[in-house]
């Protein structure tokens, strides 16, 4: 039997700097029957010649305008062939035994999405810490709404569950338009958990993730807010970790505030949660502190 035929979607704008090393990784996959759909969201850079210089494996696609990155990746899925999908972006790398270890676990267990563990590594690409996922395989959206632990460099999915279900990614969302996608997925199926490490992950001082903290809570609540009256019963269900994932909204808004360095907004954000957790309460009391932002941020894994 054929092995199923993988697509790679790599989004891109102006990201040549470890485009090539990115891209390389896939190329060193065990697994060989793969696709990339490489979308090039209007790059200024050399992004188009390093994609263009490799074989007919990567598709390439230029956009006349730069849109959203929820659309552009719409835009992509709109060209993947493939019976599965992964994603890369071009800061980041495939472990060689990515693919294979992936699409044994979908196949042999029939998932409809897969995830793994993570090591995070920075510009010059050393390590700085392993995000080592904690959940087994199974139902698991309700573990994931009290500690969302999804890489989307780890991600593989069904290509026609997304389909049937009319799913992608919401363009209106600018900080976690993957957030919503594989909440969607993992709140109707079952979710395949690898613990093996299959990305590294790359985080800058000037990552989307850390410009974009203001919109963190707005965004995740938008994705509460939608799933719920599709399926009202989960709030039955799951009452417990909705309430969990509700509250860690304020914990977002404040961590948004210590970036900015607003101490004051910060233990304001925190009040209304303070005795819902002891993590929270701790932190509060430390705000009082005059601690170096640098510092209070590491001692928050930040």
């Amino acid at each position: 039997m054929k092995s199923p035929l993988i697509s790679i979607v790599m989004n891109c704008f102006n990201s040549d700097k470890y485009l090539k090393d990115a891209i390389d990784s896939v190329y060193a996959q065990t697994y060989k029957n793969w696709e990339i759909i490489f979308w090039d969201n209007a790059s200024t850079d050399k992004s188009s010649s390093i994609a263009k210089s490799y074989d007919d494996k990567i598709k390439y696609f230029y956009s006349d305008e730069t849109t959203s990155l929820g659309k552009a990746r719409n835009l992509a899925l709109k060209k993947v062939k493939g019976e599965f999908i992964s994603f890369l972006d071009c800061d980041d790398l495939y472990f060689p035994e990515k693919l294979k270890i992936q699409i044994e676990l979908m196949l042999s267990r029939n998932y409809v999405m897969s995830y793994g563990s993570a090591i995070i590594i920075n510009d010059k690409g050393n390590e700085k810490k392993k995000l080592k996922v904690s959940n087994k395989s199974g139902y698991i959206f309700g573990n994931l709404l009290m500690h969302y632990e999804i890489n989307m460099q780890s991600v593989m999915v069904n290509s026609s569950f997304l389909s049937k279900n009319n799913l992608n990614f919401a363009e209106n969302l600018k900080y976690c338009p993957d957030y919503n996608l594989f909440m969607e997925i993992s709140s109707r199926s079952k979710i395949g958990v690898l613990k093996d490490f299959l990305v590294k992950y790359r985080v800058s001082d000037n990552s989307l993730s850390r410009s974009t903290l203001d919109i963190v809570s707005t965004e995740i609540k938008f994705t509460l807010d939608n799933i719920l009256p599709m399926q009202p019963e989960l709030r039955l269900q799951l009452s417990r970790e909705f309430n969990i994932a509700y509250k860690k909204l304020h914990y977002y808004d404040a961590i948004a505030a210590i970036y900015k360095d607003d101490r004051n907004l910060a233990r304001k954000k925190l009040k209304p949660i303070i005795y819902s957790r002891i993590i929270y309460f701790v932190i509060y009391l430390v705000l009082f502190i005059p601690l170096p932002k640098k510092i209070f941020l590491k001692a928050l894994g930040r």
